[in-house]
C-alpha cells in the first residue's frame, strides 16, 4: 500500500493522475483474459474509455474501491489471505481424507458437488495429489501477502486468528530447508502438512 501511495504522489507531482489496479488471478486467468482488477485512485482515469477497454481486454471484471489510493491493494490482500487460508484448510482436509482410507480423487469429486465447491479446489486438488506444484502463485509470494494481511488486520483492530494460524503454517513451509518449496506453487503447503503428519499414508507418501 505504501508503494502505491508513493507512486501516486510522484505521478501527481508531475501533474498526472494515478489509478492503482492490482489483480486477483495468476497465470491462467492472465492468459485467458480473466483477471479481476481491484482499482482505486483517480475516478477520471477509471472511467476513461481507453483505460476501460484496456482493462476489459485483460480481465473479466473491474472494481472501483474509491479515490483513496491503497484500497485496491487492501482488497487484494484480503482476497489473497482468504485464498491462502482456504488452501491451508484444503491441504489438511485432503491429507486427513487419505490418512483415514478415503480416495483423494473421490473426495475432490465430493467437494465439487456441494456448497464448498470452488475453482481453486477443482484446479489445484488433482495436481496436489500427484505432487505437482508447478508455480502459478509461488508459496513465498502467498506467504508475503498473508503476512501483510495479518499486519493490516492488526492495524484495523480486527481479530484475524484463523488466517494468522494459516500464515504461520505458510511461513514454516516456506522456511523448511528440507522441502525447499518456497518457489513452488502455494499449494505446496500440502507437502508441509504431510511432512508434519505421522499417519501411515503420510509416511508412505514422503518416501514415494
Amino acid at each position: 500500500e505504501s508503494d502505491m501511495k508513493r507512486m501516486s504522489d510522484q505521478v501527481k507531482e508531475k501533474g498526472g493522475e494515478f489509478l492503482e489496479a492490482p489483480v486477483s488471478g495468476s497465470k491462467g486467468p492472465a492468459a485467458g483474459g480473466a483477471l479481476i482488477f481491484l482499482c482505486a485512485g483517480s475516478e477520471t482515469v477509471f472511467n476513461n474509455e481507453i483505460v476501460k477497454s484496456a482493462l476489459d481486454s485483460m480481465g473479466k471484471a473491474t472494481h472501483f474501491f474509491g479515490t483513496d489510493v491503497g484500497r485496491g491493494t487492501r482488497a487484494k490482500l484480503v482476497v489473497n489471505s482468504l485464498m491462502g487460508t482456504m488452501m491451508a484448510a484444503f491441504s489438511e482436509s485432503l491429507a486427513l481424507s487419505e490418512a483415514v482410507g478415503l480416495d483423494g480423487n473421490k473426495m475432490l469429486e465430493v467437494f465439487s458437488q456441494g456448497a464448498i465447491a470452488t475453482p481453486m479446489f477443482a484446479l489445484k486438488g488433482p495436481k496436489m495429489l500427484t505432487k505437482d506444484h508447478s508455480p502459478n502463485f509461488p508459496l513465498e509470494h502467498a506467504t508475503k501477502d498473508m503476512s501483510l494481511a495479518v499486519d493490516m488486520a492488526d492495524s484495523a483492530k480486527v481479530k484475524y486468528s484463523v488466517t494468522k494460524c494459516a500464515e504461520e503454517q505458510f511461513k514454516r513451509a516456506r522456511d523448511d530447508d528440507e522441502l525447499k518449496i518456497e518457489k513452488e506453487d502455494f499449494s505446496a503447503v500440502f507437502e508441509y502438512v504431510h511432512k508434519e503428519s505421522s499417519s501411515e499414508f503420510s509416511e508412505t507418501r514422503k518416501i514415494g
